[in-house]
This record gives structure tokens, C-alpha cells and sequence, in this order.
């Protein structure tokens, strides 16, 4: 059993409790200077305590109560004595930058390699504006505004918006875990990610003249199902099997790694579209006996864009900004223009938003359409017209329209209009 203990000095009285374990060791538990109330209390929890644990069983309620309420100090004693488990450590304070986004990356768990390398990009970035073992605590609203800025000297603004939304993610989970109180950035304007000035139509003309000067049909294919299908290149050709052409119903299956992760998105279901179908037929005419993909050279991370642009430069066009997104764009553009817009996002696989913003274009031949231009109008549009083209000064007297000249009445209409409505016959 355990006894109290009073000792009395210069410094006032204080109380301990003795006790023997099982082990026949003898442990002092020292309460300080507390009241003889406090200190019985305590002698009386310390024997629940060696009560339960000589019977194998938890301490009651009260007890364990007690215990989760005593200080780290008291509360190690009693697990010296073995009559309480001792408490975990917590977990060591993140307070840099560099160890806030290390521990953060961690949590993301696995990702896709370019995901990964985004979020990286973003994590070096602030690190080396604000310094690796920059305190946490210590940044604030104006240097999130200073690191706007800087962005916007080193980057176009569609990619410095980009950057900022990923620093303001950082910082909202420092908030999550309580490192600090609030996010420095959450009042920073990130601004668009859309760079209208890089958008550009690729013509009809102009993709043919690149597929005319391909060497083999997987190039022709990538150029294809990018300008005639809009798929994302290399990304949605990389997996695509001939199994997933269904040659009897005139449709394909796009398997869809950008949206694997979101249910109902992983794939979707396109048409074989006219402008599509004879590069098709020819690559699997040629294709070798038993081969299960389509576009065999866009496996295995390959550089595309490279080989793409040198295929332009011997076609004798000249070079597109965003050379595979701008295709996909140009054939969302031309979709728009003959289907539903709800069967278009269904086709291209995004939302009307991210098409409004990043994909559809102002052509030619939307600006020939509506001024009533024959020709200009049955063919593919053109290059985008971002204004269009002022109409021509007109000078002089100008003859009314005849569509505004008046126009007499059959003679039966007339007859009838004054027999029903005798007074208002003049008006006719």
C-alpha cells in the first residue's frame, strides 16, 4: 500500500507518496507544494492504480480521469513506478518552410510523375524565394504579395497563377495542421490561368501538310487523333489498343489517365470521325500480325514534341504555340460548330469551363458565316480573327434597303380585313 509522506523545510511543506511494487522495489512519487486534500487525493488514486494493476484489470473512470489530468512531470513518476504506461512523445513542431512542404509532399502519397513534378516545382520555387528555413510563422501577408510579384517578373501570368494557387494549397494545410494561424495567401489574386495570346487554329490545310510529310503511320496517327479527334497527346495514345476500336459501330474507347482517379471519368467513347478513318484503315492495314497498340512509338516516354516540331519545320509551316493543345483545340472549335455543345464535352472530355477559357477560338470563317461569305463559309475556318476586320468606310448618299419599301396587299386580304374590321380598314 502506499503511504503519505510530509516533509517540512525553509522552502514550506510539501508531500510525497511512498510505494513497493511488485518487484519489491521501492518508488517515490513527489506532489511538491500541494494542499493535504491534493495530496490525499493523490495517494488515494496511486492505490486504485496498484489495486488495478496487481489485478490485471484498467483502472476505473475516475482514476483514469485523474491520471489523463496530471502534468508530464507527475505523470512520468507514476510511470517509472510501472503503475501508468508513459506518454508518447508528441510528434516534433514543423517550423520551417522546408519541413512543412517535405512532411506535406509525403502525405500526397503516391502520385503520377508529372503531378509530382508540378507540385516540386511550386515547393522549389517558394524555397527559394523565402529561403528553406524560413520560419513559417514569420511570413505574412505582404510577402506573399512580394512573391506575387516576383512570379510575375520570372513568368508568363497563366503560369505565375498557376504557382500561387499551388502556394496558397501549401499554406491552407499548415493552417489544417495548426503550424499557423492563418494562410498569407489566401487574399492573393492569382489571376487566370488562360494565355489567350497562345492560343492559335490549326487549319485543315495545315495539319494535312504536316501528316503529308510524316515518315511512318505512327506519326500520321499522333498528328490525327490530335487535330481529328482531340485527344491529349501522348497521354491518351500511349494505352490505345486496336481492341479498344470498335470497327462495327464506328466508335473508339479513349482510356483517360489524366481522370483515372475520378470514378465515372476514367474512359470515354468517341466517334471514328471521317477526317479520322483513312489514317486508321491504313495503320491497321500495315500493322504486323498480333500488334496490340495503335501508336507503338508513344510508349515509353518519348520526346514528341521534339520529332513533331522538326516534322512541321520539313512540311514547310510554320510552328504553333502549344503544338499538340492547340490540335485538340482546333478540333473542339470545329465540333462546336456542327454538334451539341453538351456531345463536344462529352467527345473532348472536359468541362465547358476549362473549354470556355483554355480551348475554343475565334475563326475566319465564324466572322464569313455571319456576313453571308459563300465560299469562306463551306470551308474549314481559318486562323483566329481575336478582332474583327473593320468594315469599310462609307461615304455618300445611300439609298434605302429595298427590303424597307412598302408592299401592297392582295386585293383578297384587303376585301377581307374591311369586311371584319370596317373602321380600321384605312390602316391597311
Amino acid at each position: 500500500m502506499a503511504a503519505l509522506c510530509i516533509d517540512t523545510g525553509t522552502r514550506g511543506t510539501t508531500y510525497r507518496v511512498l510505494l513497493r511494487t511488485t518487484d519489491s522495489k521501492r518508488h517515490t512519487v513527489r506532489l511538491g507544494r500541494v494542499t493535504k486534500k491534493i495530496a490525499e487525493t493523490a495517494k488515494r488514486m496511486i492505490e486504485s492504480l496498484e489495486s488495478a494493476k496487481a489485478a490485471g484489470h484498467s483502472p476505473d473512470r475516475e482514476t483514469a480521469d485523474w491520471v489523463g489530468r496530471l502534468g508530464d512531470e507527475i505523470h512520468a513518476r507514476l510511470a517509472r513506478a510501472g503503475l501508468v504506461p508513459p506518454r508518447e512523445r508528441p510528434e516534433q513542431v514543423v517550423h520551417t518552410l522546408g519541413q512543412h512542404l517535405a512532411r506535406y509532399f509525403a502525405s500526397l502519397g503516391e502520385q503520377k510523375k508529372t503531378t509530382a513534378n508540378n507540385y516540386a516545382r511550386a515547393g522549389r520555387l517558394l524555397e527559394e524565394f523565402f529561403g528553406k528555413d524560413r520560419p513559417l510563422k514569420t511570413i505574412v501577408e505582404g510577402d506573399a504579395d512580394d512573391y506575387r510579384s516576383w512570379l510575375l517578373g520570372k513568368f508568363a501570368p497563366a503560369s505565375a497563377s498557376v504557382d500561387l494557387r499551388r502556394a496558397r494549397q501549401y499554406f491552407k494545410a499548415a493552417v489544417r495542421r495548426r503550424l499557423i494561424e492563418s494562410n498569407p495567401f489566401e487574399g492573393v489574386k492569382c489571376g487566370s490561368q488562360a494565355n489567350p495570346a497562345r492560343k492559335f487554329f490549326v487549319t485543315r490545310e495545315t495539319i494535312e501538310a504536316v501528316i503529308a510529310a510524316c515518315p511512318d503511320n505512327d506519326w500520321r496517327l499522333i498528328f490525327a487523333f490530335a487535330r481529328y479527334a482531340g485527344l491529349r497527346i501522348p497521354s491518351e495514345i500511349a494505352n490505345l489498343r486496336w481492341s479498344d476500336v470498335n470497327w462495327e459501330r464506328q466508335r473508339i474507347t479513349i482510356h483517360v489517365p489524366k481522370k483515372a482517379h475520378l470514378p465515372g471519368h476514367e474512359a470515354r467513347v468517341l466517334p471514328i470521325f471521317p477526317e479520322l478513318r483513312p489514317h486508321l484503315d491504313r495503320a491497321f492495314a500495315e500493322a504486323a500480325d498480333r500488334a496490340e497498340l495503335v501508336v507503338p512509338r508513344a510508349r515509353g516516354g518519348r520526346n514528341l514534341r521534339r520529332y513533331a516540331e522538326q516534322i512541321i519545320k520539313k512540311a514547310g509551316v510554320q510552328q504553333w504555340p502549344k503544338l499538340f493543345q492547340n490540335c485538340r483545340a482546333s478540333r473542339e472549335t470545329e465540333l462546336m460548330q456542327s454538334h451539341p455543345a453538351h456531345v463536344v464535352l462529352a467527345w473532348v472530355g472536359h468541362t465547358a469551363a476549362v473549354a470556355r477559357a483554355h480551348y475554343l477560338t475565334v475563326t475566319d470563317g465564324d466572322f464569313a458565316r455571319a456576313t453571308g461569305g459563300g465560299e469562306a463559309s463551306e470551308k474549314a475556318p481559318g486562323i483566329p480573327a481575336p478582332n474583327p476586320t473593320p468594315s469599310t468606310p462609307v461615304s455618300g448618299h445611300q439609298e434605302p434597303s429595298s427590303l424597307l419599301e412598302p408592299r401592297e396587299k392582295p386585293l383578297e386580304v384587303r376585301e377581307k380585313a374591311e369586311n371584319q374590321y370596317p373602321r380600321q380598314g384605312s390602316n391597311l
